[in-house]
């Protein structure tokens, strides 16, 4: 059995969510609570936590249908009512510090990866910020020009996009390794 598992977010969550965003990310202010939970609020069913004994949180995701070569602004809360599109677009995965190098994040990707696949989602995209496109490329995610990157961004931010389908998978327009 494992040490931890992923479920749906539930309010109770919300404190550590927002306790991890903040010691996760350095190069940016945090966003706020409210913008948080619209994207959850969004896609609920795209949106995880990773729980482990007497259900600490100590991971979260948050992930929403968005348009496959745009990037969303830090700061600005999602919109109800944005139509489905084939791309997830994967606004956060942060893991608390101390559980860092024990498989969390990757436990988390899988999750959010399978479910994507299960939603018919085509491609996962995402913004990779403080050093860790390394990681995202270890994933299977590759650089991609297709998206202007949103000044909300530092400016070593990159753009990436992971394809779930084998028929996109042959498509190189737009990525490279």
């Amino acid at each position: 059995m494992l040490p931890f598992q992923c479920r749906n977010i539930i309010e109770e969550d919300w404190p550590a969510i927002l306790r991890i965003q903040s010691e996760a990310y350095y190069e940016f202010a945090p966003e706020c609570e409210t913008v948080m939970r619209s994207k959850a609020i969004r896609s609920p069913n795209t949106c995880f936590v990773v729980v482990e004994q007497h259900s600490r949180v100590i991971a979260y995701c948050l992930a929403y249908s968005y348009p496959r070569n745009q990037v969303a602004a830090l700061g600005d809360a999602c919109i109800d009512g944005t139509n489905f599109t084939d791309n997830l677009y994967l606004h956060d995965l942060a893991v608390q510090k101390s559980s860092s190098g024990r498989g969390v994040a990757q436990f988390l990707l899988d999750h959010v990866t399978l479910t994507a696949k299960s939603l018919n989602y085509q491609t996962i995209s995402l913004v990779a910020v403080q050093n860790a496109a390394g990681f995202w490329r270890k994933q299977g995610f590759r650089f991609s020009d297709q998206a202007v990157m949103h000044e909300s961004y530092c400016p070593n931010a990159t753009f990436m996009v992971k394809s779930l389908s084998a028929k996109s998978r042959g498509l190189s327009s737009g990525f490279s390794s």
